[in-house]
C-alpha cells in the first residue's frame, strides 16, 4: 500500500468541505437567479431551451472522451498523459460545435420551433468552452484540490445570475437562459485558466492517448448512453406534449435534484480518488461503501422526502402559481432521486475496478428498462412519464445493487438493510410535514412550519433510533476523524 491513500484520508475533510462549498455555494447562487427569473420567464422560455439540452448535454460528454476519469484513475500519470489529453479534448469541442452549428436549422425543423437555430448556435459555444477544462479539473480533483475549483465556478455563477436577472427583467425571453449559461461557462473558463498553474506543452503522444482512451473510451460509451437515455426524456417530452409541459417538467427536475444530486456529487468527487488507492482491499472498500450509503442516505432522504411533502406550497412561494404542474410532477420525481445517490455508489464501484464493459452493460439494461416505462407510460401524460421514471430507478437499484455491489460483498439484500431504517424515518417525518398543509393556512407559514416540524421529527427518530449514524455524523465534522473512521 503507497502512502497516497494515507494522504487523501488526512485531506478528505477538506475535500469534502471545499466540495460542499462549491456545489452549495454556486448552487445556491444559480437557485437565487433562477428564482427571480422563473418569476418573470415563462416555462414555454425554459421549455425552448429544455429542448437543446440533449444536443449540448452529449456533445460535451464526447468532447470529454472519458478522459477525466481516466486521468483521475490513473495513479501514474505523466505530462504526457495531460497534455495529449488536452489537445484531444480541444479538437473534440471545436469540432462538435461546428458540427451543431451546420446542423441547428434542422434542430429547429424537427421541433418546428425556428427560434432553436440562432438559440442552439449560441448556446453550443458551452462546448469548446468546457473542453478546455477537462484537465485543470481531473488534475485537480485527482489532488482533492476543490478549494481551487471553487473559486473558478463561484466567479461563473456570481457574474451569470446577473447577467440572467438582467436579460430576464428586460424581457430577452429565452435568451436570457442562453446567455446566463454561456456567461457561467466563460467565467469559469477564465477564473480557472488564471489560478490553477498547470499549463499544456507542446507534446502529444499517441501511446499515451491509447492508455487513457482504452478505459476513457469504454467509460465515454457508458456515460453517452447514460446521458441519451436521461436525454431522451426530455427529447420526447418536448416533442409529444409542448415547451410549456417540458418546462415545467425541467424545472421540477431542478428542484428535485439540488438536494439529492448535489450532496452526492459533493461525496463522490473527493470518495472517488480516495477509493480507488483502496482497489487491492475489497474489505475495506466494503467498509467504507456502507458507511457512505449510510451517511448519504441519512442526509438525502429526509431532504427529498421533505420537498415532496412541500411540494406545492414550496413551488408557488418561491416562483409563483403558474408553476403549479410543476409542483405536482416534483412530488414524483423526489422519490425518483432517492435512488440516485444508491445507483451512482455503485456505478462507481465498477469505474474503482476499470470494469468498462460491466458498467456499459449494466448501463444498456436499466435503459431498456427505462425506455419500456417510457413508452408504456407517455400516453398516460407527463405524471404517468414521471411515475415510470421512478420506477426505472428503483429496479434499476435492485439490478445495479445484485451485479456490481457484490464486488465488495455488499450485494442488494445488504443495501437494503443499510438503507431501510433511514426510509421509515424519512417517511414518518414527511408524513408529519404533509399534515401541516391540512392545518396551516397561507404558503409561506405552511413552508416554515413544516420544516422546522420535520427537523425535529427526524432529528428526535434519529437520536433514538439511529444513534450509530449520528455518531458517525458528528465524528466525521471533526478534524481528526474521517470516512475511514466511521467505517472500521
Amino acid at each position: 500500500m503507497t502512502d497516497k491513500p494515507q494522504d487523501n484520508y488526512k485531506t478528505l475533510k477538506a475535500g469534502i468541505s471545499w466540495s460542499a462549498f462549491e456545489r452549495f455555494a454556486v448552487q445556491g447562487m444559480q437557485f437565487i437567479a433562477f428564482v427571480f427569473m422563473a418569476r418573470v420567464l415563462s416555462p414555454t422560455d425554459y421549455g425552448l431551451v429544455g429542448m437543446l439540452a440533449f444536443f449540448i448535454v452529449i456533445s460535451q460528454l464526447i468532447a470529454e472522451g472519458g478522459l477525466s476519469q481516466a486521468i483521475i484513475r490513473k495513479l501514474d500519470r505523466d505530462e504526457a498523459d495531460l497534455s495529449t489529453s488536452f489537445y484531444v479534448n480541444i479538437a473534440g469541442g471545436a469540432i462538435l460545435y461546428l458540427l451543431l452549428y451546420v446542423t441547428a436549422p434542422y434542430v429547429a425543423l424537427f421541433y418546428d420551433e425556428p427560434r432553436l437555430t440562432g438559440l442552439l448556435r449560441v448556446m453550443a459555444l458551452c462546448i469548446p468552452i468546457q473542453s478546455s477544462l477537462v484537465v485543470h479539473r481531473a488534475v485537480l480533483t485527482s489532488r482533492l484540490d476543490f478549494k481551487t475549483q471553487a473559486k473558478s465556478t463561484f466567479v461563473g455563477a456570481l457574474s451569470s445570475g446577473f447577467v440572467g436577472i438582467y436579460m430576464a427583467y428586460n424581457g430577452y425571453g429565452a435568451w436570457a437562459i442562453v446567455c446566463l449559461q454561456l456567461t457561467n461557462q466563460i467565467s469559469t473558463a477564465v477564473t480557472l485558466w488564471l489560478v490553477t498553474e498547470w499549463r499544456p506543452m507542446l507534446l502529444f503522444s499517441t501511446y499515451a492517448f491509447r492508455r487513457l482512451y482504452g478505459f476513457g473510451s469504454r467509460l465515454l460509451i457508458s456515460k453517452v448512453v447514460e446521458s441519451l437515455y436521461n436525454s431522451f426524456y426530455i427529447l420526447a417530452i418536448g416533442k409529444v406534449f409542448s415547451a410549456y409541459a417540458l418546462g415545467c417538467y425541467t424545472n421540477a427536475r431542478q428542484l428535485g435534484s439540488i438536494s439529492s444530486e448535489n450532496l452526492t456529487r459533493i461525496v463522490n468527487r473527493a470518495a472517488f480518488p480516495m477509493f480507488c488507492g483502496y482497489q487491492n482491499d475489497p474489505h475495506k472498500l466494503c467498509g467504507m461503501v456502507s458507511e457512505y450509503i449510510r451517511l448519504s442516505l441519512f442526509f438525502i432522504a429526509p431532504l427529498m422526502m421533505g420537498i415532496a411533502a412541500l411540494a406545492l406550497p414550496l413551488t408557488t412561494a418561491l416562483i409563483g402559481h403558474q408553476w403549479l404542474y410543476t409542483a405536482r410532477l416534483l412530488r414524483i420525481l423526489c422519490l425518483y432521486f432517492l435512488f440516485f445517490p444508491l445507483n451512482s455508489i455503485n456505478f462507481m464501484i465498477l469505474e474503482i475496478y476499470g470494469k468498462g464493459g460491466l458498467y456499459l452493460k449494466l448501463q444498456i439494461v436499466n435503459i431498456v428498462i427505462g425506455l419500456s416505462l417510457l413508452a408504456v407510460t407517455i400516453p398516460f401524460g407527463l405524471s404517468a412519464v414521471c411515475i415510470g421514471l421512478l420506477a426505472s430507478a428503483a429496479l434499476s437499484f435492485v439490478i445495479n445493487a445484485s451485479m456490481a455491489g457484490r464486488r465488495i460483498n455488499l450485494g442488494l439484500l445488504k443495501q437494503c438493510r443499510l438503507i431501510l431504517p433511514t426510509l421509515i424515518m424519512a417517511t414518518l417525518m414527511a408524513t408529519a410535514v404533509f399534515s401541516v398543509q391540512l392545518v396551516a393556512v397561507g404558503e409561506w407559514i405552511q413552508v416554515v412550519l413544516g420544516i422546522t416540524i420535520g427537523l425535529l421529527t427526524y432529528g428526535g427518530l434519529s437520536m433514538i433510533f439511529q444513534t450509530r449514524v449520528c455518531v458517525s455524523v458528528f465524528n466525521l465534522f471533526k478534524s481528526r476523524h474521517s470516512l475511514r473512521d466511521a467505517s472500521a
